[in-house]
């Protein structure tokens, strides 16, 4: 095959080439990640730290993840806190719905152990959920 003829169709090999790899990349990418695939309307448990309020409510939880997100610093450990809808401090916190004795209390409130250990009962459903593991359920 002549010189002139060889160049144009090497260049459509390289091109269509080019174009089956991006079409397998684009194929094979993550489909959902981040707080993109969190739904709307799953609802998370919150209480004001407040002791002169101590209101306790649900929020949503893509909504709190959110706004996590974009106030938390990065030097701190801690979420940020958010607004009370009722004293309208920032005083409130995640919050966990003991499962046993019904008693919402702030996550992360038990000085050691599980941080959604009851102070009320001392159940952890964590916890549980580990030992269930351990014994192969």
């Amino acid at each position: 095959m002549e010189e002139r003829k060889k160049k144009p169709i090497m260049l459509g090999v390289i091109v269509v080439c080019l174009v089956l790899a991006g079409a397998i990349a684009y194929m094979n990418r993550p489909k959902r990640s981040g707080l993109d695939s969190i739904p709307s309307g799953q609802m998370i448990w919150v209480k004001c730290a407040n002791s002169d309020c101590g209101a306790e409510y649900q929020i949503d939880r893509k909504g709190y993840l959110e706004y996590k997100e974009k106030h938390q610093n990065p030097m701190s450990l801690s979420a940020p806190p958010l607004v009370c809808e009722k004293c309208e401090k920032k005083s409130v916190f995640k919050a966990v719905k003991c499962e046993k004795c019904g008693l919402i209390f702030v996550y992360g409130a038990a000085p050691k152990g599980f941080a959604d250990r009851c102070p009320e009962c001392g159940y952890s459903k964590i916890e549980e959920q580990r030992k269930r593991g351990r014994e192969g359920r």
